[in-house]
């Protein structure tokens, strides 16, 4: 029964636009979690507490749920075509967040769907999903099903369509044949460490948050940025380092188009965003995730990246 549920997982999941499948038992993660420890204590979280807040749910999943045996972790791709403008004059916005709504509520609607069928093939089992909004390490999980290995950026890569792709987690309490983890094919390749324009990539598999471009337009709510901080045009997170990743190059692209960039996002410049109305700015930004850094928080950004460009 197991292997036979299994395979009609992955055939449903790939049905609603999943690429990769993969599944990983449940036990409490040890060793990710004393890295998580001392990333911590070592202040690399920035102000993002709510990640030790929810700590010992990240570190062992029977936290939320007693019952929980398994892991189906879900690759989600979200790159396309198109480039990012060339012209200096043109922020950039994220690959992630350039599209026409949130990853969280496409991808959530999705779930709530797959997972309905989860329940009529098995009525009696559980099935509680996330998609980077849990207490949950996504990637850790992501990881140990198979989908991919840890890059050097941290970003999670699969040889097959690189690392531009959301991660989706179900729990279950259903037991599976359980997928092997990936070779880390980094090797000693260092030009994401060495792209990186901020040192936020001080060593290999570690990353600064206050140094980095993503967390200081995204989750920083300061009036002001760190003076330091060099934006190089990014206004809304920041694909650097996944840009300049060799496994990347072999290009695949997704075909839903609420990922696709607007052509908004790909021809307003600096100026056309800071003489906009936050009446304005909203309307354009409505259901998208450049919405959680407000008007004044954008418009801050843009100011920064402005003046540094």
């Amino acid at each position: 029964m197991g292997h036979s549920l299994k395979n009609i997982i992955v055939s449903l999941s790939k049905e609603f636009g999943f690429t990769k499948i993969g599944f990983a038992k449940v036990t409490e993660l040890d060793e990710e979690g004393e890295n998580l420890q001392q990333w911590l204590r070592d202040g690399n979280d920035a102000d993002m507490k709510w990640i030790i807040n929810s700590f010992e749910k990240r570190c062992n999943p029977n936290l939320i749920d007693p019952d929980f045996k398994s892991v189906i972790s879900l690759a989600f791709i979200y790159d396309t075509q198109v480039p990012h403008p060339a012209d200096k004059n043109i922020p950039k916005i994220s690959r992630y967040a350039w599209g026409k709504r949130d990853y969280h509520k496409v991808i959530k609607k999705k779930l709530k769907q797959l997972c309905k069928e989860f329940e009529i093939l098995s009525p009696s089992s559980k099935f509680r999903y996330y998609i980077d909004d849990g207490p949950v390490m996504d990637k850790v999980w992501a990881v140990r099903a198979g989908l991919g290995w840890m890059g050097k950026h941290t970003n999670v890569i699969n040889p097959e369509f690189g690392s531009f792709f959301f991660i989706a987690n179900v729990f279950t309490d259903i037991e599976f044949e359980y997928d092997e983890e990936i070779t880390d094919l980094c090797k000693d390749c260092m030009i994401c460490i060495n792209e990186c324009p901020t040192g936020a990539i001080y060593d290999e598999y570690k990353l600064d948050a206050r140094k980095c471009i993503s967390y200081q337009t995204i989750e920083n709510r300061a009036d002001e940025l760190p003076d330091e901080m060099q934006l190089n045009g990014w206004v809304f997170g920041c694909d650097i380092c996944q840009d300049v990743c060799p496994h990347n190059k072999h290009k695949h692209f997704t075909d839903d188009d609420n990922f696709y960039p607007r052509e908004e996002i790909l021809s307003l410049t600096f100026d056309d965003y800071l003489q906009q109305s936050e009446e304005q700015f909203n309307k354009l930004f409505e259901g998208t995730p450049v919405r959680r850094t407000k008007y004044n928080g954008f418009k801050r950004n843009l100011i920064k990246a402005k003046n540094k460009n």
